[in-house]
């Protein structure tokens, strides 16, 4: 229930005795959350004595983005205001996961909730303003960043699913959409980009370790989602491992490392993983760059390499050679008993002594959607057309768009595919819950 988000007893003037027990109760259940201001209120105007409402910075078919000033302390924030009405169950469902999330997690890239207010009808979330926007805008006024901008973005990134991740958070919709800007220093040559990660209205907490406990709703952005997703095979945190990847690719190239017209095609590519390193553009990369995205990119997500492992590569810390990359313990001991496969993610000149052990597969189940690439920036539901993957009984099923640009993609010595069906079992498609706005993650 809503109400039941730490909701805010000396805010809230009629809260019955059995319902401040029962906040007490839910409050020590989930001690682990933050403790996030939860205020019930009557209409608007009681937010206003708090905030001074700015621009709006953008809106969706459930709500609204308004930049906002506290007036005691005069700090910015962004107010994403939602009609629960609107949103129906599966918005507010969507929503309720997202602040849940968001009330377990601290972290430097990781976008902050100061408060929610409710209404009967609306709720207000108070959150951290990326006045930047999206990383999405960034890479489309830019085309393709440096492999400097690309590697600070990329470290970051890391640094915040290693903390998800050994919080047993996975993200699930891992996009340029979904990371926004803090801040952006421009040098001659390089910026260095301050990021945030946001939207998680996709996102689970795994409910223990072993395969009972894998993912299997087949959700996220095609795009960015993982062959074993894709397989409808059950899967780990891993898939937030692809998803790095693929927005690796498209920092350093501009465009998706797999696209095609067609969704099955695309599909096809995905699970196949071969990568295309050819063209101008790949020649100023570094080969330690393009060794990290084969590791990052592997088709069999026993030989991907982990949240941890990436940001112990070296590359990470600024080293493009390809003397001593860290390797994934699976991959190596496969590389250790057969032929090293091109030289990927393997050195085994390293050791074992060099690895970083990877954690164990971890997971959880509740389907959802979000739209891809090649639509607009996402903010609140229901603004960007389009559709998305989702298993959901209470959807209607269609077919999600896919990217209309053909992008030829060569063989390459690349991921292998060891461990992938050819074909994924057919899959449910519901409309995603968009937006148009560059402030927070689609909800």
């Amino acid at each position: 229930m809503l109400s039941l988000y730490c909701l805010n007893t000396g805010q809230s003037a009629n809260v019955s005795g059995a319902a401040k027990k029962m906040a007490s109760q839910w409050t020590r259940v989930n001690s682990a959350e933050k403790k996030v201001p939860h205020t019930r209120i009557e209409d608007e105007a009681d937010i206003q004595q708090t905030y001074s409402f700015g621009r709006k910075l953008g809106q969706g078919s459930f709500g609204v983005v308004f930049e906002a000033t506290h007036i005691e302390t005069q700090k910015k924030w962004a107010i994403k205001k939602v009609n629960k009405e609107k949103a129906g169950r599966s918005g507010v469902k969507l929503l309720e996961r997202e602040v849940s999330i968001l009330k377990r997690v601290n972290h430097a890239h990781i976008i902050h909730l100061e408060e929610i207010f409710e209404t009967p009808k609306k709720m207000y979330l108070v959150i951290e303003l990326c006045e930047g926007g999206e990383l999405k805008r960034l890479l489309q006024k830019s085309k393709r960043l440096s492999e400097e901008e690309t590697r600070h973005i990329i470290s970051s990134l890391a640094e915040a699913i290693v903390y998800l991740h050994k919080k047993d958070i996975v993200h699930r919709d891992l996009k340029l959409e979904n990371i926004l800007i803090k801040s952006y220093h421009h040098s001659d040559d390089n910026g260095v980009v301050n990021i945030k990660v946001t939207d998680f209205g996709l996102s689970v907490q795994k409910g223990g370790v072993g395969s009972e406990n894998m993912l299997q709703a087949t959700c996220g952005t095609p795009i960015y989602m993982a062959p074993e997703v894709i397989n409808g095979h059950e899967y780990s945190q891993q898939c937030d491992v692809w998803s790095i990847g693929v927005i690796m690719y498209m920092l350093l190239y501009g465009e998706p490392p797999f696209m095609s017209s067609s969704e099955e095609h695309l599909y096809e590519l995905i699970k196949k993983g071969e990568l295309n390193f050819s063209g101008p553009v790949w020649d100023t990369i570094s080969d330690a760059a393009k060794k990290v995205l084969r590791c990052l990119l592997k088709v069999d997500p026993a030989h991907r390499i982990t949240a941890s492992e990436l940001l112990d590569n070296p590359w990470i810390g600024g080293d493009n050679s390809m003397n001593a990359s860290p390797t994934n313990v699976l991959e190596m001991m496969r590389q250790f008993r057969d032929a090293p496969e091109d030289g990927e993610c393997d050195e085994l000149s390293t050791g074992f002594s060099s690895l970083s052990l990877s954690r164990s597969q971890e997971s959880l189940a509740e389907p959802a959607a979000s739209p891809e690439f090649p639509t607009a920036p996402a903010l609140l539901p229901g603004s960007v057309p389009g559709l998305s993957l989702e298993v959901d009984t209470d959807s209607n099923s269609s077919k999600p768009s896919t990217p209309t640009k053909q992008h030829q993609k060569k063989k390459n010595s690349s991921s292998s595919s060891n461990g992938t069906k050819k074909n994924g079992p057919p899959v449910k498609m519901c409309n995603t819950l968009g937006s148009s706005s560059a402030q927070v993650g689609r909800l």
